[in-house]
């Protein structure tokens, strides 16, 4: 009877311990969820939702060459990004349609600007086991003047 009882309480502890430790985690929800239609591919401009900046597990956002950026074109793999500018800046997973990052880009003059950077991937992913991939399929930028670090 005492075996089980410390097994049960075990149990019940771990349990709690899970759960308090999962509440207490407050950049743990991923953000694929926020734009409306992300998770088909498509997203309408007027709906698009950018993270909070200070909800980023990257605070301080990446600095990046425009020259790279420019790389990431329509059909662009989620592989060819993560090796481009890494992995997104907020608690995206892997399977998300939709990645955020924070950017900063020096200017002429020399001046950093910081950006957000949105990716919204096709909804044509069926699983690693059929060798499917995600693709890239739009871009958005807030302010919407920092596109201009995605010309070459």
């Amino acid at each position: 009877m005492k075996k089980s009882f410390y097994r049960y309480g075990l149990l019940a502890t771990s349990a709690l311990l899970f759960t308090v430790t999962g509440c207490a985690q407050k950049n743990i929800m991923p953000t694929w969820h926020l734009t409306p239609g992300a998770q088909h591919g498509a997203v309408d401009a007027n709906d698009l939702v950018f993270p909070d900046p200070e909800k980023a597990w990257q605070k301080g956002g990446t600095i990046v060459n425009h020259n790279d950026i420019a790389k990431i074109q329509v059909g662009t793999t989620k592989d060819q990004i993560y090796k481009i500018i890494g992995t997104p800046h907020f608690s995206e997973g892997f399977n998300a349609r939709e990645w955020d990052y924070i950017l900063k880009f020096y200017d002429a003059n020399n001046n950093v600007e910081t950006c957000q950077y949105k990716i919204i991937f096709d909804d044509s992913y069926e699983g690693r086991l059929r060798d499917d991939e995600f693709f890239a399929t739009e871009f958005y930028w807030q302010p919407a003047t920092c596109a201009k670090y995605s010309q070459f």
